[in-house]
C-alpha cells in the first residue's frame, strides 16, 4: 500500500509537471506579463519602448557653421550646424537647449580659436553662469588653441541651457570646428 507521505509527493509532482508543460494561451502570458509590469513599475522601473533603439534618448551634438568674429558681451554663441539632435532639444537657429524632461544633464562645448586671438564664454542656465571656457591662442606658439569644459546641470523640464560669451575685449575669434553637446544621463 503507498502511505499518505508517497501520495502527496506523487501528487504535487503531477501538478509542477501539469504547470510546466500545460500550453499558455496568449491571454494568460498577457495578463502575467501585466502583472509583473505592475510589480516594477510600483517598485520604480519605467516602462521601455521597444520601437527604435534611440526612442526617449536626449541627445545633440552641433558645430558652428561658420568663424565668428568681435561678438558683443553675453552674445549668444549658436552652433548652427547640427549632427545629432535626438530628442529634438537643441535648437540651432537659437542656439538653446530646453530640457524636455526632469533629470540630470551632461553638456560640453569645445571652442578653437586662431593664433592670436581669444573667445572666452560660459554655461548657463536660465541666465545664470555655471562655467566657465577661456581659450587664449594670443601666447602660444601654435597655429590653434582650443579648449573643451563639461559641465553637469540638474535641469526642470523646459530649463534652457545655452553658451554665450564672456566679457572681454581684444581680438575676439571662434573657428568653425568648435562644437557644443549634450545629454540626459
Amino acid at each position: 500500500m503507498i502511505s499518505m507521505v508517497m501520495l502527496r509527493v506523487t501528487l504535487v509532482l503531477m501538478v509542477i509537471l501539469t504547470e510546466l508543460y500545460a500550453k499558455e494561451t496568449t491571454q494568460d502570458f498577457i495578463s502575467k506579463y501585466n502583472k509583473y509590469n505592475t510589480v516594477c513599475r510600483g517598485m520604480g522601473y519605467k516602462t521601455k519602448s521597444c520601437k527604435g533603439r534611440d526612442h526617449g534618448v536626449i541627445a545633440f551634438h552641433a558645430r558652428i557653421s561658420t568663424a565668428l568674429q568681435n561678438l558683443g558681451s553675453q552674445a549668444v554663441v549658436i552652433f548652427g550646424r547640427t549632427t545629432l539632435n535626438s530628442g529634438s532639444a537643441y535648437n540651432n537657429d537659437t542656439g538653446i537647449f530646453t530640457a524636455p524632461t526632469d533629470g540630470i544633464y551632461s553638456f560640453t562645448w569645445t571652442i578653437l580659436t586662431i593664433s592670436g586671438s581669444y573667445f572666452h564664454t560660459e554655461i548657463v542656465i536660465n541666465g545664470n553662469t555655471v562655467g566657465y571656457n577661456h581659450v587664449d591662442g594670443k601666447s602660444g606658439s601654435f597655429h590653434y588653441a582650443s579648449s573643451s569644459v563639461t559641465a553637469v546641470i540638474r535641469m526642470k523640464k523646459k530649463d534652457k541651457v545655452w553658451i554665450r560669451t564672456h566679457a572681454g575685449e581684444g581680438k575676439y575669434a571662434c573657428q568653425d570646428w568648435s562644437s557644443f553637446s549634450g545629454y540626459q544621463l
